[in-house]
């Protein structure tokens, strides 16, 4: 047994025997450890704040003279006068900026990522018809997609009865969705055991030296 004599290795092994202490019972060791990871999450969150200002926005504006920058600076610091009751209405400026920049890069990213790729990805499946002939290269993997991707989209259409093979169709693409969810929460547990299995190797391993 060759155990660990750096202190930051201790303090890690703490920590995680304190977290997992919970599964017994709330005690205090896990509070501690509980107020430790919070407290170097916020710690760390700052530092990376203010570096960002400091290497984005400090720097460039008084020594590359980008004095366009003085808008953000603003901003930033109006958003700090809702403590002064008499101009806290300044700070509704600087966050509706905050919102209504956030919700359109936010739905020009779903859009683009989720609904623009995933059409394109099902189209690209579909056989096409080049000069009068079917191009082949389609695959199982790709009946399947289109498949269960119009199944799911009928399972959603509510305009028309659910009946006769329009309800088998539904049901099929209920099936399609369980099957999915399934397969997603199993990538989760699966991810969150290998986190797991991580944080051991790290205690038997670097702090108790009894494995490699």
């Amino acid at each position: 047994m060759n155990i660990s004599t750096s202190i930051w290795t201790w303090v890690m092994a703490f920590c995680t025997l304190g977290i997992l202490s919970f599964l017994y019972k709330e005690n205090p060791v896990y509070r501690a450890a509980e107020h430790i990871f919070i407290g170097s999450a916020a710690g760390h969150a700052i530092g990376i704040a203010v570096g960002s200002i400091h290497r984005f926005g400090w720097k460039p504006l008084f020594e590359q003279g980008q004095y366009l920058l003085v808008i953000p600076f603003l901003l930033g610091l109006m958003l700090y006068t809702r403590f002064f009751k008499k101009v806290s209405w300044l700070s509704r400026w600087p966050i509706a900026f905050l919102v209504g920049v956030g919700t359109g890069v936010s739905l020009f990213t779903m859009l683009r990522s989720q609904v623009i790729a995933q059409a394109e990805g099902a189209m690209v499946r579909i056989p096409a018809i080049v000069g009068g002939q079917i191009s082949i290269g389609v695959t199982l993997n790709n009946i399947i997609t289109v498949v269960g991707l119009l199944a799911v989209l009928t399972y959603f259409i509510f305009s028309i009865p659910q009946k006769g093979p329009v309800r088998l169709v539904s049901q099929a693409g209920r099936f399609v969705m369980m099957i999915t969810f399934g397969v997603a929460f199993g990538n989760v547990v699966a991810g969150r055991i290998s986190i797991l299995l991580g944080q051991l190797k790290s205690l038997l391993g670097t702090w108790l030296g009894l494995i490699s």
